[in-house]
């Protein structure tokens, strides 16, 4: 996942510069889901927002949820922030808690937006496996019927108060992606196929910052159970939804800077 290796957006340093950014985007988005984010950083270090695996012109690899956390922490900059949101926010937890991020390199800080912190029991991984194998089925069928079905699911309702420009926007940027390399988001890096990352966290001695939307209930409770100050924290967004990179991307930025003078 370096740049020149991998495909992806490379934004230069802003103003005062900074650490280096590594920023990962969400299932079924692109590098340029940060670029209102990027917007509003007055300062920050090279950004570099790389396509996800399936993605894009991204190869479906890795051929492991564990294998792709590796391979992110493996091409971290010295120093780096890492963020993600929802898929990436999974990828980039991961990355944080490989073992390859415990040399003295690994990222400074790891922002996580909207992002879940794995299933806790064998039940929830084998019902949310016969789930993804359903979507993976639909979304194979037909990427228009799947995208649509996609963007009524609950998590998603506080979207509707968007601009239709602006939704309009982001369906465009889904129906672009190949359906057949998008499957690799369920079946490689769906949520049954995440490690359950409660004890890691806990024992985590580098920041781990959770970013969620007030409206997004479920993925708020899930981080406010983690939190340790001052080295797992929570804040959340009022008024906001699951994502955030395109509901309040000047929270998010907020959150970025924030661990960028810490």
């Amino acid at each position: 996942m370096i740049p020149g290796r991998h495909p992806g957006a490379l934004h230069p340093a802003k103003g005062k510069g900074g650490a280096p950014l590594v920023l990962l985007h969400g299932f079924l988005g692109s590098p340029a889901a940060w670029d209102d984010v990027l917007s509003a950083l007055p300062d920050h270090g090279e950004a570099w927002c790389p396509w996800l695996p399936g993605h894009g012109p991204a190869a479906p690899t890795p051929a492991s949820f564990e294998a792709t956390a590796d391979w992110i922490a493996a091409a971290l900059p010295k120093g780096a922030i890492l963020a993600g949101y929802s898929l990436g926010a999974r990828l980039a937890l991961g990355a944080a808690l490989a073992p390859l991020a415990a040399r003295p390199d690994a990222p400074r800080a790891t922002l996580l937006v909207s992002g879940h912190v794995g299933l806790a029991t064998q039940q929830e991984r084998v019902e949310r496996d016969a789930l993804d194998a359903k979507r993976t089925a639909d979304l194979r069928r037909d990427l228009a019927s799947f995208v649509a079905a996609w963007e009524t699911l609950p998590l998603f309702a506080s979207q509707q108060r968007l601009p239709a420009e602006t939704l309009g926007h982001q369906r465009a940027a889904r129906l672009a992606h190949d359906p057949e390399s998008l499957a690799w988001a369920f079946e490689v890096a769906g949520l049954a196929r995440m490690p359950d990352y409660r004890a890691a966290i806990a024992a985590s001695r580098r920041p781990l910052c959770f970013l969620t939307g007030a409206r997004d209930t479920r993925f708020s409770a899930l981080a406010a159970a983690l939190v340790r100050p001052p080295v797992v924290t929570h804040d959340t967004i009022a008024e906001a939804g699951h994502n955030l990179l395109l509901e309040a991307p000047a929270a998010v930025a907020a959150a970025l800077r924030h661990l960028m003078e810490t």
